[in-house]
């Protein structure tokens, strides 16, 4: 008769094993230790890009520096991938904050989008620019003019899609979301969707057939969506997808194969319980509807337990990265946004690392200060950079930008 203990050997392996499976290798997620690189002071970060050896940050700062803002360079800059230090050729002069930037598919074009009125000598340009990566200066030819702040920028083709505050583009009614040919920046006719309220973040599938949109919004052309929506990009139309989140969207991305949306969250549209406050919660990123829950992490002040704001994400093969004022989250998979934590909780400062299939926190754990803490996320070649208004990562100064070497 075989023992207890030769039965629960084989039992313990088996676990052991499904875990093994379950969780992304280490190899995964890049070094939890910030690079030394240039330092951004007197504002924070909102955008990061990567064109070849240079990595681009655009914000609200009004200098750089390595200890100290000591050096003249506001709302742009770039730094060499490799040595972290200022890139001084590229210097586009903007005169307001940069909030989002993005790369075309070539790596010729460097676009900008913000609050600017002037930026690469071009005055035309004013909240959305085309930039020469290697010294900023602007394309004027291409000026679309939005009338009021661009927040994000998504491209597919020549089809540059902008979402933000504006409501109007080259002179034209566009509320808060458009397309511009990428190359000449010409008003695309066909897409009119309106938002009531701002779009924050925008998520392209890799096929380019559908945009997704976070934002306050709450409707979209009268149709009610709730911060959360997505445009088939062929119609440009609003899809039957309806994610239906009472709490204000502030990032979307999408798993490596499309099929997952991960949305985030601040305060809720009711002051209730149970709406997916200061939240991101995965869903299935296609169907028609509200989608089934894959898992969720966060919560509220006043409800199970307080996360805090969830401003920024970004997925890949080997994590969901998720940045904002955060600080508790739940350590075993929940499938409901309305329900307690089912586990413990654990303590992850203003970013962190949560497996793709279960939204559990991954041990990678640096930490990062400042008030609002981490608002941008972004995986690029160098590894995975962050930005927002903190002054220290890891316990090490790292003033408003770091950089986490590896695969992302």
């Amino acid at each position: 008769m075989r023992t207890l203990a030769t039965r629960v050997v084989p039992i313990a392996a088996a676990v052991l094993l499904l875990v093994a499976l379950t969780l992304p290798p280490a190899s995964a997620v890049p070094s939890p230790t910030a690079a030394s690189t240039l330092q951004f002071y007197g504002g924070e970060v909102h955008a990061i890009a990567q064109i070849g050896t240079s990595i681009y940050v655009g914000g609200s700062f009004t200098s750089v520096g390595y200890g100290s803002g000591t050096i003249a360079r506001a709302y742009l800059a770039a730094l060499d991938a490799s040595s972290g230090l200022l890139v001084e050729a590229f210097d586009p002069r903007p005169d307001n904050a940069v909030d989002a930037l993005l790369k075309s598919a070539d790596g010729a074009r460097l676009y900008a989008g913000g609050v600017f009125n002037r930026i690469g000598g071009c005055t035309p340009c004013d909240r959305l620019a085309m930039l020469d990566p290697a010294t900023g200066a602007a394309n004027p030819d291409f000026h679309p003019q939005p009338n009021a702040g661009v927040l994000k920028l998504a491209l597919y083709g020549r089809t540059l899609y902008l979402g933000g505050k504006f409501t109007s583009v080259a002179g034209v009614t566009r509320l808060r979301l458009a397309a511009v040919d990428a190359i000449t920046g010409g008003l695309g006719t066909r897409l009119t969707l309106a938002a009531n309220a701002a779009v924050r973040d925008l998520a392209l599938s890799s096929t380019g057939s559908t945009l997704y949109l976070a934002g306050s919004f709450t409707t979209i052309s009268g149709a009610t969506r709730y911060n959360f929506a997505s445009v088939d990009a062929a119609s440009r139309a609003l899809t039957a997808w309806n994610p239906n989140i009472h709490a204000s969207g502030w990032g979307v991305a999408l798993s490596p194969d499309n099929a997952t949306a991960y949305l985030t969250t601040a305060d809720g549209n009711e002051s209730i319980c149970g709406a997916g406050h200061e939240s991101v919660i995965a869903m299935p990123a296609t169907g028609s509807g509200i989608p089934p829950v894959r898992w969720h992490n966060g919560g509220d002040r006043g409800c199970p337990f307080n996360s805090g704001d969830i401003n920024a994400v970004e997925a890949t093969a080997g994590a969901v990265y998720i940045g904002g004022h955060l600080t508790n989250l739940c350590t075993v998979m929940n499938t409901s946004y309305t329900a307690n934590c089912p586990g413990a909780l654990t303590v992850r400062r203003h970013v962190a690392a949560l497996n793709p299939a279960t939204g559990v926190p991954l041990s990678w754990n640096p930490g990062a200060g400042g008030t609002k803490g981490v608002l941008v996320i972004q995986a690029i070649p160098a590894g995975l950079g962050i930005g927002g208004d903190f002054g220290r990562v890891n316990g090490v100064q790292h003033s408003r930008f770091a950089l986490f070497r590896g695969t992302a």
